[in-house]
């Protein structure tokens, strides 16, 4: 589990749903990956959006994420 910041009690996990606000309106999705970007090295989650279309991500700033809700793990799993 990654912080947004260093002070920031928000934190992003794999598997969690998030909201975001983008230039096309607020999206919401599942986080797939965390990944550095190649140029400045800013953390962003890959989301995979609730769109009509499975398998659409959007690289999303951990900054820009506006809502988590934790995932549970299923019963057995470590969490």
């Amino acid at each position: 589990m990654l912080t947004t910041l260093t002070d920031s009690p928000r934190q992003i996990a794999l598997g969690d749903r998030v909201t975001f606000d983008t230039d096309e309106g607020y999206q919401a999705g599942t986080v797939n990956d965390l990944r550095r970007d190649v140029g400045n090295g800013e953390l962003h989650a890959w989301v995979e959006l609730d769109h009509q279309w499975p398998g659409m991500f959007r690289a999303v700033p951990l900054g820009a994420i506006e809502a988590v809700k934790k995932t549970v793990a299923p019963v057995g799993c470590p969490a």
